[in-house]
Parts: C-alpha cells; structure tokens; sequence
C-alpha cells in the first residue's frame, strides 16, 4: 500500500515550498460541491502537485437533493482536463435526499460524468451513510471504493464491494506547509498500479 492525501480551501492555503512530502504519493484535491461552489484553492493545489511529481485526482461534493445535472457541468467545467488526472471522484456523505430520489440522483451524476470523459469516476463514501442512503445500490460495485473509515483496524467489506480501492483513515494528519489537520489515505495497491489508473 502507498499513502496519499486530501485536500480542499478548509486546508487553507498550503505552504508548496514547505510541504513536507514524506511518503505523499497522491492527493485528491477538491474541486467543487452542488451546483455553485468553486473550491478556492483547487487550480492552486492541482498545479503546485502535478509540478511535485505528486499523482492527483479531483472530487466534487455531490448534494443528491439539488440538480445533479448542474453539478457534474460544474465539476466538468472547473477541472476542464481529466487527462494526466485520476478517475474523477463524486463524495457521498453528509447531503441527502429522500431514498426514492437518492439512488437515481446519484446514478445520475456518475452517468453525465462518465459519458462526459469516458471515464468510471470513484465513489467516496462511508460504510454507515451507505447502508442508510443506498442499501439497495448492487450497482455500487462497478466502480472503485474510496472508503471513510477513520481507525487504524482494516476495514470490514461494505457491501456491494469486495474490497476498497482507497481508504481514508484518518483526519487528523499534520503536515508541514499545510495550516491545519487533513486526512490521510491508503491506496491498496503499488505506486505503478497506482500509476495506471491515470487517465491518459
């Protein structure tokens, strides 16, 4: 396994010259959230980690309630260039619907992103919110797990997957040029695996 990070303008402005990479292979930089929100600092951090050599990713903060429509244009428009780029991520948590619109709102979304870039983005999400907003969701299982599951115990299998692809285990890391604590992932694979997932 290699390790990663995550980060959004809650970061606050990250120091790049001072940034201790350590055993920092990627990073997923936030993009946008529902149907109007810019992160701040996306353009920033996504130029000063590709110049670092540092394998990135996008997401955006999919609100289910809102337009799901709007929101992937928006995160379509902001990132502009999938290429060179992980699979593109939708974040699951917090923000729902009703179960009746949840699971097609959220189908939606992964459909326009994928029809858009031709690509499978991954799903970010937690093993209780889930099994409480998406407990009929077999179709979870055809795209790559980001799992929430902060602890240093390995995470029991959240069905309908085998297994995770990255796991968050922590939100509490401290780096040096970053101002505040951020959250620390694992991708279960090689750094060349990990390679290889970069849209080309």
């Amino acid at each position: 396994m290699i390790t990663g990070i995550d980060l959004s303008e809650k970061n606050g402005e990250v120091e790049w010259d001072d940034f201790g990479f350590g055993d920092v292979n990627f990073a997923f930089i936030k993009a946008t959230e529902a149907i109007d929100s810019v992160d701040r600092n996306f353009q920033r951090n996504l130029q000063q980690a590709l110049q670092r050599d540092i394998i990135v990713g996008a997401y955006h903060w999919l609100h289910p309630r809102l337009h799901v429509g709007q929101q992937a244009d928006l995160f379509i428009k902001i990132v502009k260039e999938f290429n060179g780029l992980l699979p593109p991520v939708v974040c699951l948590e917090t923000h729902r619907t009703n179960l009746d619109e949840m699971e097609k709102n959220v189908l939606v979304f992964l459909d326009h992103i994928e029809k858009a870039i031709n690509i499978k983005p991954i799903i970010y999400t937690s093993d209780q919110y889930w099994k409480t907003y998406l407990p009929e969701a077999k179709w979870g299982c055809d795209y790559l797990l980001w799992l929430d599951k902060p602890g240093t115990i390995w995470p029991t299998q959240l069905w309908p997957w085998a297994g995770w692809t990255f796991w968050q285990y922590s939100y509490q890391a401290r780096l040096p040029g970053i101002p505040t604590t951020l959250g620390l992932n694992y991708f279960n694979g090689t750094k060349s695996e990990l390679m290889k997932m970069v849209i080309q």
